[in-house]
């Protein structure tokens, strides 16, 4: 299912593992859509999610030329248009 949605995501729920070396901005960005673990539903303005498991976090993103990125590693996608590498916290998808 895909929705746009005000969420919470505290340092805490964006990795497993060396939870206090997440850089926020570099793990995903506005506009990137996300799989995630709904933690809790908050309160009205605002549900709590985790993607601190491999397979949860960004799975599409759209380059500031408007091409969707491709990832190239676990922490980098590539634009196809530009080569300009971005910082995320790729989701591992498929087998």
């Amino acid at each position: 299912m895909l929705s746009v949605l005000n969420h919470v995501r505290r340092q805490q729920d964006i990795r497993a593992t060396e939870i206090d070396k997440v850089d926020m901005h570099l793990s995903f960005r506005p506009g990137d859509i996300v799989k995630a673990l709904v933690l809790s539903l908050g309160d009205a303005r605002a549900y709590h999610l985790s993607t601190a498991k491999n397979e949860l976090d960004v799975v599409s993103a759209e380059s500031t030329a408007g091409s969707v990125m491709v990832p190239i590693s676990w922490t980098e996608m590539q634009c196809p248009l530009t080569a300009q590498i971005q910082q995320r916290k790729v989701a591992k998808v498929g087998g």
